[in-house]
């Protein structure tokens, strides 16, 4: 990490242990005018007593936070925004688009159709749904103040700029100060790359196409300055490379699918087992799904790959 710059902005950061294969997650305190959370971590008791234990030291309680601003809506981020927001009558900021993750939805009904339409095995589904049911407990619902593209929340001396992010989540923010510095969330992480995950769009139920968004995202932010601050992981001083690195793997990985479509059509399921093998027998069908399905989106998109609607099968169209 940098402290030393962070704290030239007054920012601190807040490292919170979670339950998930992904570790740490970090919310950060800006100490200003106002006292301000960026994200919060899951909802549990050890994160509550993490996130006391920090402010402790800056000489705060949880009740001198005054507002939350959230990137987006899965549980290590903003798990436990309700349970601070009201023992400290902070008020919470987060994108519309996560309507639906805010609210502790987890479009069970909607994934259930998907992987069926695709012919996943029974317990299989069963399997992601019993995941996405796990999950629950680790966050309360809430219904933040909503927040569009263009917003500019403040902390008192510090300004930042709302730019929607979308692609592992809906409705994925970043938050981009003056002085170049950018709360991002899962946007760029520089140990592992993202998952542009499967979702539904909130006001349509249609699935997103999330690979697309996030690379769109990840183009955006490559061009910008500054220091980001990630969810996971440490601070990124070179955004430009390490996007170009997710940028350029994703690149290989989407040629490699082609060129097996080229020789044979498969389907979702049979091309995510030829590829990610040893990742589903781990128990990561759903992160395999998610990106197999983001390559697919991208050759349809472009016309070098199509789909056969009455199979459900894809193959390259040169």
């Amino acid at each position: 990490m940098r402290p030393d710059i962070l704290k030239e902005y007054s920012i601190y950061p807040i490292k919170i242990p979670t339950p998930f294969a992904v570790g740490d997650v970090f919310s950060y305190l800006i100490k200003d005018e106002k006292n301000v959370l960026v994200d919060t971590g899951q909802y549990t008791d050890d994160a509550f007593d993490c996130v006391r234990y920090y402010l402790g030291e800056q000489g705060l309680t949880i009740r001198d936070i005054d507002e939350i601003w959230l990137t987006h809506g899965h549980p290590d981020h903003y798990g436990q925004a309700a349970r601070l927001a009201d023992r400290a009558g902070a008020t919470v900021f987060g994108h519309p688009l996560e309507r639906s993750n805010f609210g502790g939805n987890d479009d069970a009904d909607l994934f259930e159709a998907f992987f069926q339409k695709h012919s996943i095995p029974k317990g299989d589904i069963q399997n992601m749904i019993d995941q996405l049911d796990w999950l629950q407990q680790f966050q309360l619902a809430i219904e933040p103040e909503w927040i569009q593209e263009g917003v500019v929340l403040n902390s008192g001396d510090l300004s930042f700029k709302v730019v929607h992010t979308p692609g592992h989540a809906p409705g994925h923010v970043s938050y981009k100060s003056e002085n170049g510095v950018i709360f991002g969330g899962d946007l760029l992480l520089a140990h592992i790359s993202t998952n542009a995950l499967i979702n539904f769009d909130t006001e349509t139920d249609q699935r997103n196409k999330s690979l697309l968004q996030y690379r769109k995202s990840l183009k955006w932010i490559r061009n910008q300055g500054g220091l980001v601050l990630p969810g996971h992981g440490e601070i990124i001083e070179d955004a430009a490379s390490v996007a170009d690195h997710h940028l350029n793997e994703h690149k290989k990985r989407y040629q490699k699918i082609k060129k097996l479509l080229g020789k044979e059509s498969m389907s979702l399921l049979e091309l995510s087992h030829r590829i990610f093998a040893d990742a589903i027998k781990k128990g990561a069908l759903f992160l395999v799904l998610s990106e197999v399905l983001g390559y697919l989106d991208w050759g349809i998109d472009e016309g070098s790959i199509e789909v056969d609607e009455s199979k459900m099968e894809y193959r390259a169209t040169n």
